[in-house]
Protein backbone atom coordinates (compact mmCIF):
# COMPACT_ATOMS: atom_id res chain seq x y z
CA UNK A 1 0.00 0.00 0.00
CA UNK A 2 2.77 2.37 0.96
CA UNK A 3 4.82 2.08 -2.41
CA UNK A 4 1.47 2.54 -4.46
CA UNK A 5 0.93 5.78 -2.55
CA UNK A 6 4.83 6.82 -3.66
CA UNK A 7 4.43 5.69 -7.24
CA UNK A 8 0.96 7.84 -7.40
CA UNK A 9 2.61 10.82 -5.19
CA UNK A 10 5.65 10.62 -7.59
CA UNK A 11 3.26 10.62 -10.82
CA UNK A 12 1.44 13.65 -9.69
CA UNK A 13 4.52 15.85 -8.85
CA UNK A 14 5.97 14.85 -12.08
CA UNK A 15 2.80 15.90 -13.52
CA UNK A 16 2.39 18.81 -12.02
CA UNK A 17 6.38 19.88 -12.92
CA UNK A 18 6.16 19.26 -16.47
CA UNK A 19 2.38 20.80 -16.59
CA UNK A 20 2.99 24.20 -14.95
CA UNK A 21 5.67 25.52 -17.33
CA UNK A 22 3.60 24.58 -20.39
CA UNK A 23 0.36 26.49 -18.02
CA UNK A 24 2.64 29.57 -17.13
CA UNK A 25 3.46 29.84 -20.83
CA UNK A 26 -0.47 30.09 -21.87
CA UNK A 27 -1.52 32.55 -19.03
CA UNK A 28 1.57 34.57 -19.98
CA UNK A 29 0.23 34.43 -23.81
CA UNK A 30 -3.30 35.27 -22.73
CA UNK A 31 -2.48 38.01 -20.44
CA UNK A 32 -0.30 39.87 -23.11
CA UNK A 33 -2.89 38.90 -26.11
CA UNK A 34 -5.78 41.08 -23.97
CA UNK A 35 -3.03 43.72 -22.99
CA UNK A 36 -1.98 44.11 -27.04
CA UNK A 37 -5.66 43.82 -27.75
CA UNK A 38 -6.68 46.93 -25.72
CA UNK A 39 -3.87 48.87 -27.40
CA UNK A 40 -5.17 47.43 -30.72
CA UNK A 41 -8.62 47.83 -30.75
CA UNK A 42 -8.56 52.09 -30.93
CA UNK A 43 -6.23 51.96 -33.83
CA UNK A 44 -8.23 49.10 -35.45
CA UNK A 45 -11.95 49.96 -34.74
CA UNK A 46 -11.27 52.89 -37.53
CA UNK A 47 -10.74 50.12 -39.98
CA UNK A 48 -13.81 48.49 -42.16
CA UNK A 49 -14.29 45.22 -39.92
CA UNK A 50 -12.09 42.74 -41.86
CA UNK A 51 -12.09 38.92 -41.28
CA UNK A 52 -9.21 36.66 -42.92
CA UNK A 53 -9.70 32.91 -42.63
CA UNK A 54 -12.16 33.24 -39.51
CA UNK A 55 -9.90 35.53 -37.34
CA UNK A 56 -10.85 39.44 -36.81
CA UNK A 57 -8.29 42.20 -38.13
CA UNK A 58 -7.81 43.50 -34.83
CA UNK A 59 -7.05 39.57 -33.73
CA UNK A 60 -4.28 39.04 -36.37
CA UNK A 61 -2.56 42.47 -35.68
CA UNK A 62 -2.73 41.59 -31.22
CA UNK A 63 -1.43 38.01 -32.28
CA UNK A 64 1.43 39.65 -34.87
CA UNK A 65 3.21 42.25 -32.43
CA UNK A 66 2.99 39.27 -29.41
CA UNK A 67 4.97 37.36 -32.09
CA UNK A 68 7.28 40.77 -32.81
CA UNK A 69 7.79 41.46 -29.20
CA UNK A 70 8.86 38.34 -28.30
CA UNK A 71 11.40 38.21 -31.33
CA UNK A 72 12.87 41.84 -29.76
CA UNK A 73 13.02 40.06 -26.41
CA UNK A 74 14.83 36.94 -27.96
CA UNK A 75 16.95 39.93 -29.59
CA UNK A 76 17.40 41.82 -26.19
CA UNK A 77 18.43 38.42 -24.40
CA UNK A 78 20.88 37.75 -26.33
CA UNK A 79 23.13 40.89 -25.26
CA UNK A 80 25.93 40.60 -22.72
CA UNK A 81 24.10 43.07 -20.06
CA UNK A 82 20.83 40.61 -20.38
CA UNK A 83 22.65 38.09 -20.05
CA UNK A 84 24.60 38.90 -17.04
CA UNK A 85 21.06 39.91 -15.38
CA UNK A 86 19.40 36.62 -16.17
CA UNK A 87 22.84 35.16 -14.29
CA UNK A 88 21.93 37.23 -11.46
CA UNK A 89 18.83 36.31 -11.29
CA UNK A 90 18.87 32.81 -11.74
CA UNK A 91 21.96 32.64 -9.46
CA UNK A 92 20.31 34.58 -6.60
CA UNK A 93 16.53 34.20 -6.84
CA UNK A 94 15.55 30.86 -9.07
CA UNK A 95 18.30 28.97 -7.76
CA UNK A 96 15.95 28.61 -4.55
CA UNK A 97 13.47 27.41 -6.66
CA UNK A 98 14.01 23.10 -6.32
CA UNK A 99 14.84 21.56 -9.60
CA UNK A 100 15.09 24.88 -11.70
CA UNK A 101 18.33 24.25 -12.92
CA UNK A 102 17.72 20.64 -14.03
CA UNK A 103 14.45 21.74 -15.61
CA UNK A 104 16.13 24.85 -17.12
CA UNK A 105 18.42 22.64 -18.46
CA UNK A 106 16.06 20.04 -20.03
CA UNK A 107 14.23 22.69 -21.57
CA UNK A 108 16.89 24.03 -23.31
CA UNK A 109 17.71 20.57 -24.79
CA UNK A 110 14.10 19.83 -25.67
CA UNK A 111 14.07 23.42 -27.58
CA UNK A 112 17.42 22.03 -29.26
CA UNK A 113 19.65 25.23 -27.49
CA UNK A 114 23.14 25.17 -27.52
CA UNK A 115 23.93 24.80 -23.62
CA UNK A 116 27.31 25.50 -21.58
CA UNK A 117 25.95 22.70 -19.30
CA UNK A 118 24.56 19.84 -21.41
CA UNK A 119 24.29 17.13 -18.58
CA UNK A 120 26.52 14.14 -19.11
CA UNK A 121 24.71 10.89 -19.51
CA UNK A 122 25.53 7.86 -18.23
CA UNK A 123 23.89 4.07 -16.70
CA UNK A 124 23.79 3.23 -13.54
CA UNK A 125 23.01 0.28 -12.03
CA UNK A 126 19.63 -0.33 -9.93
CA UNK A 127 17.50 -3.44 -8.57
CA UNK A 128 15.61 -3.63 -12.02
CA UNK A 129 18.84 -3.34 -14.18
CA UNK A 130 20.98 -0.63 -15.83
CA UNK A 131 18.90 2.85 -16.11
CA UNK A 132 19.86 5.89 -17.58
CA UNK A 133 21.01 8.58 -15.68
CA UNK A 134 22.83 12.14 -15.92
CA UNK A 135 25.77 13.09 -14.06
CA UNK A 136 25.46 16.07 -11.84
CA UNK A 137 28.41 16.87 -10.16
CA UNK A 138 31.51 14.81 -8.86
CA UNK A 139 31.52 14.62 -5.10
CA UNK A 140 35.49 13.71 -4.62
CA UNK A 141 37.53 11.31 -6.42
CA UNK A 142 35.20 8.46 -5.96
CA UNK A 143 31.46 9.41 -5.64
CA UNK A 144 29.20 11.40 -7.85
CA UNK A 145 25.57 12.96 -7.47
CA UNK A 146 23.43 11.83 -10.39
CA UNK A 147 19.47 12.35 -11.14
CA UNK A 148 17.98 8.77 -12.49
CA UNK A 149 14.90 10.22 -14.28
CA UNK A 150 10.88 8.85 -14.10
CA UNK A 151 9.39 6.85 -17.09
CA UNK A 152 7.91 8.57 -19.15
CA UNK A 153 8.11 12.11 -17.40
CA UNK A 154 11.83 12.79 -16.71
CA UNK A 155 10.96 15.46 -14.91
CA UNK A 156 10.56 13.75 -11.77
CA UNK A 157 13.03 11.23 -10.27
CA UNK A 158 15.73 9.95 -7.95
CA UNK A 159 19.19 12.04 -6.87
CA UNK A 160 21.46 9.46 -5.92
CA UNK A 161 25.02 9.23 -4.76
CA UNK A 162 26.95 6.29 -6.61
CA UNK A 163 30.71 5.37 -6.97
CA UNK A 164 33.00 5.64 -9.97
CA UNK A 165 32.68 2.01 -10.54
CA UNK A 166 28.92 1.97 -11.04
CA UNK A 167 28.66 4.31 -13.76
CA UNK A 168 29.09 2.99 -16.88
CA UNK A 169 29.47 5.89 -19.26
CA UNK A 170 27.61 5.92 -22.97
CA UNK A 171 28.17 7.76 -25.90
CA UNK A 172 24.72 9.71 -26.24
CA UNK A 173 23.15 13.30 -25.88
CA UNK A 174 21.11 14.66 -23.17
CA UNK A 175 18.47 14.96 -25.71
CA UNK A 176 18.54 11.66 -27.04
CA UNK A 177 18.58 10.11 -23.67
CA UNK A 178 15.38 12.11 -23.12
CA UNK A 179 13.36 11.11 -26.19
CA UNK A 180 13.93 7.80 -25.28
CA UNK A 181 12.86 7.92 -21.69
CA UNK A 182 10.09 9.50 -22.87
CA UNK A 183 8.59 7.06 -25.50
CA UNK A 184 9.64 4.33 -22.70
CA UNK A 185 12.56 2.91 -23.84
CA UNK A 186 11.45 2.70 -27.86
CA UNK A 187 14.23 3.25 -29.94
CA UNK A 188 16.86 2.14 -27.18
CA UNK A 189 18.03 -0.44 -29.40
CA UNK A 190 19.28 1.58 -32.28
CA UNK A 191 20.36 4.33 -29.69
CA UNK A 192 22.38 1.59 -27.56
CA UNK A 193 23.39 -0.40 -30.23
CA UNK A 194 27.30 -1.62 -29.02
CA UNK A 195 27.12 0.72 -25.63
CA UNK A 196 26.21 -1.66 -23.59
Amino acid sequence: MNGILKIIKATFLGGILFLAPLILLLVLFEKGYHIVQKITVPIVSSLPRVKFMGFALQEIIAVTIIIIICFAAGLLARTVYAKKLIQKIEDNVLSLVPGYAFIKNMNESIMGFESKEDLKVIMVPTDAGWQFAFLIEQINDNEFTVFIPDAPNPWSGSVVFVEKKDIREIEITQKQALACIRKLGYGSKELLKNKL
